[in-house]
Formats: C-alpha cells, sequence, structure tokens
C-alpha cells in the first residue's frame, strides 16, 4: 500500500487544509496592523493616549493568534509524523522509520516521493551581481554557491529556501597585526534581521553572523574552508615539477617548467610555464596520502576549484583541473572538473574557478590532476596559485561561501555584497515548499521536497484551500 499524497486522507490535502488556516491566522494578523495603522494616522503625537488602550488591545490580539499558529504547527507536525510512520511499518515498504520523530518524518517522506515520482511546485534563487568596495585592497575572489547536495533532496538543483537578503562579507583582522598569515585574513559573514518563523514578518533575513577565513594556496592540508593541497602555490620545485607533485604525462623542463620571472608569477617567486611543445602533459597530487596531501575531498559538500592564469599573446589550447580516481577517471561521473580554454585567457593574471559539489561516494584513493588537455600552441600560458577548498555554508539549507586571496592581501574593511531573491516570498509559488519551511524548518535542517521547475509537479498548491 502506498502513501496517499493527495484526494481523502491525502496526507497533503490535509496539510494543505492545515496551511490554508494558518494562512488566514496570519492575514488576519496583518489587517489587524493596518488597520491599527490607519486609526493612528489620525492622531497627533499629543493626542495618541486617547488610543492607548486600543492600541495594546491590537498587539495583544496579535500575540494570541500567534498561540493559535503554534497549535496548527503542532498539528501539522503530528499529522506528518503519524501518517508516514504508520506507512514505514507496514509489511510491504521499502523506506523504513525508526522512530516517531519530525526530522525522521521528513525524510522518510523526501524518500518516499523521490520513489513515487511525486514533486511539488519548486521555488528558485537568483543573485544580484557583486558589488565591492571601491577601495578595497584586496583583488581577490567573492564566491557563492547554492547547489544542494546530493543526499535526500532528489530532483532539487538548488537549495530552496535560502532567504532574500543583502548578504555581506568585511574582512575585520588582517595581516597588519603580526596574527594572522598574510593571506589568511579575518572576515565577518553577516545577513539581515531574523525571525521565528511563526512570527508574521517571517522569512525576512537569514540572521547569519559567523567568520571566516579567506583561502589562499600558501596553507596546505587545511581545515574546512581552507585549501586542502599541498604546495599548491607552486613555491617548492625540484627539477621543474612542484614537489609533492608527480607526472603522469608530458616532459618536465620541455612541456612545463618552473617560472621566476616577476611578471609570469601571480603570488610568491614562482609559477608554472605552459611552454608551446606542441604536447600535452599532466600533473598529479594524491589526496589523503602522506607522499602528495593530508587533505581530502569530503563527500556531499560544496568545493572550489581556482587558479590564477595568464597567457602571452596568441596562445591556444586547453588547460584543465579536476579530481580523478586510481584509474583517471574524473569523480562525480565525470563533473568534478574546472576546464578553460588558453585563448580565453588574457596577458595579465586573474583568478579563474568553478563552485560544483563533491560526490556522494568518494573513491578511496583521489588525485588532483592539472593537464592540458589539448596541447598550448603559438605562445606560452601560465598558472600559479591552485586552490581545491570546501565552501563554507551560512546554514544547513544555505549558500556556502569561499572568499579566494588575490595578488593583493585582503585588508581590514575590504567588503563585497550580493543580493538574493527567492521567487517564493510572493507565496504565488513553490505555496508547499515554503509553507513546509515555516512549519518544520526545512532551511535549518537542510532538507527539502523534491521539486518540479517545469509546472508539472504532480502534488498541487492548489490542495492549500
Amino acid at each position: 500500500m502506498a502513501l496517499t499524497y493527495d484526494g481523502t486522507n491525502g496526507l497533503f490535502t490535509r496539510l494543505g487544509a492545515l496551511i490554508y488556516m494558518a494562512d488566514a491566522v496570519r492575514t488576519h494578523q496583518a489587517n489587524l496592523k493596518t488597520l491599527l495603522a490607519n486609526v493612528q494616522a489620525e492622531y497627533s503625537s499629543t493626542d495618541a493616549y486617547m488610543i492607548d488602550v486600543l492600541s495594546g488591545s491590537i498587539e495583544q490580539s496579535i500575540r494570541e493568534a500567534g498561540g493559535v499558529l503554534s497549535t496548527v504547527k503542532a498539528a501539522a507536525e503530528k499529522t506528518l509524523i503519524e501518517m508516514t510512520f504508520a506507512e514505514a511499518n507496514l509489511s510491504s515498504a521499502t523506506n523504513t522509520m525508526t522512530r516517531k520523530d519530525l526530522t525522521e518524518a521528513l525524510i522518510w517522506l523526501i524518500r518516499q516521493m523521490d520513489a513515487d515520482s511525486e514533486t511539488v511546485d519548486g521555488q528558485t534563487v537568483n543573485k544580484s551581481a557583486l558589488a565591492v568596495g571601491a577601495s578595497n585592497n584586496g583583488n581577490g575572489k567573492f564566491l557563492y554557491s547554492f547547489t544542494a547536495p546530493n543526499i535526500l533532496l532528489g530532483s532539487t538543483n538548488e537549495w530552496p529556501n535560502i532567504r532574500s537578503e543583502v548578504l555581506e562579507v568585511r574582512c575585520i583582522e588582517d595581516g597588519s597585526s603580526g596574527s594572522l598569515s598574510r593571506g589568511s585574513e579575518v572576515f565577518q559573514v553577516r545577513g539581515q534581521p531574523s525571525y521565528p518563523n511563526l512570527d508574521y514578518r517571517w522569512p525576512a533575513g537569514s540572521g547569519t553572523n559567523m567568520q571566516l577565513v579567506s583561502t589562499c594556496a600558501s596553507v596546505d592540508n587545511g581545515f574546512p574552508g581552507q585549501n586542502i593541497l599541498h604546495n599548491s602555490d607552486l613555491e617548492d620545485q625540484t627539477s621543474n615539477v612542484p614537489d609533492r607533485f608527480t607526472v603522469s604525462s608530458g616532459t618536465a623542463g620541455t612541456d612545463f617548467l618552473t617560472e621566476t620571472t616577476a611578471a609570469n608569477v601571480y603570488r610568491g617567486s614562482s609559477s608554472i610555464k605552459m611552454a608551446a611543445s606542441g604536447a600535452t602533459f599532466k600533473i598529479r597530487q594524491q589526496l589523503a596520502d602522506f607522499s602528495g596531501t593530508l587533505g581530502r575531498l569530503t563527500a556531499d559538500r560544496s568545493y572550489v576549484i581556482a587558479v590564477a592564469m595568464k597567457k602571452d599573446a596568441g596562445a591556444t589550447g586547453t588547460f584543465r583541473i579536476s579530481v580523478q580516481d586510481a584509474s583517471g577517471n574524473i569523480i562525480d561521473s565525470g563533473n568534478f572538473y574546472f576546464s578553460t580554454t588558453i585563448a580565453a585567457l588574457t596577458t595579465s593574471f586573474d583568478i579563474y574557478s568553478t563552485t560544483l559539489r563533491a560526490p556522494r561516494v568518494v573513491p578511496s584513493e583521489c588525485y588532483l590532476v592539472i593537464e592540458t588537455t589539448v596541447a598550448v600552441a603559438t605562445a606560452a600560458a601560465y598558472f600559479d596559485e591552485v586552490i581545491l577548498a570546501e565552501m563554507m555554508p551560512i546554514a544547513p539549507g544555505g549558500q556556502a561561501i569561499s572568499i579566494i586571496v588575490g595578488s593583493s592581501n585582503w585588508a581590514a574593511d575590504d567588503f563585497a555584497r550580493y543580493y538574493f531573491t527567492n521567487n517564493g516570498d510572493g507565496y504565488t509559488t513553490g505555496k508547499f515548499v515554503r509553507a513546509f519551511d515555516r512549519l518544520f524548518d526545512m532551511y535549518g535542517k537542510g532538507l527539502s521536497l523534491p521539486q518540479n521547475y517545469a509546472g508539472t509537479e504532480t502534488i498541487l498548491d492548489s490542495l492549500i484551500a
């Protein structure tokens, strides 16, 4: 027997009625606020005392209505838990629950919806162009990712419950204090005010207030948020090969070689020159191994691959950084890589990057591979400061952040801002997504119902009635 999703005694039909009731209560709260403001506009500051009793009474009524929301929430939780637990314990069940618990019930439901190809209308998130401080000293990159994890999120591609807000990162401590290494500056990450899920002002902002250390290639096998490679700043090289790297193909000193000319180095004193030799090359560093780096990939986490690159005029070819298994296959079904054509580079260094997600299963033997897949031709190109780092999330269901150091270090008060918008804010799309977040804190749990973005969802928002 399968879970009944809609229709008579359907889970979403029942939840839809409860959500509709909660919506009506919130509308009542908002109307009381509007009506009170309308009355207050008719009184000056000197005679507002005449309606003190009304103001206090209305505020009390709004708070009392909030109590109704709490009981609706409790009823929705019990409905979800009891109906999923009953289905999970049938002899024919293929998806199990061990106890009557809200998170267990949500996980069970998500898995069952995936198995039954059931979806709700999706919400999408967009971000504005990056705004940076005009007087910033640092020239690195501010990177954000809101790609959802692979586990438990089915057809959801991105976190759907990210808050609409300005998210700002600002440097609060730099290397001039002497207590920090240059390239490891501390940033404050701030969102906008948040409110409890049942508050009439919800969802508002994320309330984020966290610190984050910038990411630099000179940090070796770092903790989460830092570069996990070793010697990927390329400062230590022996016979044209970076230490802790091995050559898989190509000839060191011919196809690639140590470069120390200042104009061709991004940070430090050395980089790698990719010569126009007509041949490709491949070098690699083993992850989670003493011969390479002790750093390792954590499954199902957001990562950034970044590298500083430039070319001499006219250079062509194709450059790629990837994580590969012992057989030379790029992990995550061939998707865990950064690639660029040499022709797309400029004759000045810039940071090139991509954000991606580690697969659910990371092979036990992995390598960071740097290679040319089409040989460099006509003129040389250069790369420096290779970074592979886990990005740090602001919440279990929120965006992840990485702050990459450039050729000039970040300085105190350097900042950048993004503005994120969620199309579910108007409550005209993705109503079940928004309601589940409000009732069950999907944002805080890092969970999401399977979603459909094409208007062909199987569970309709019209059930909220």
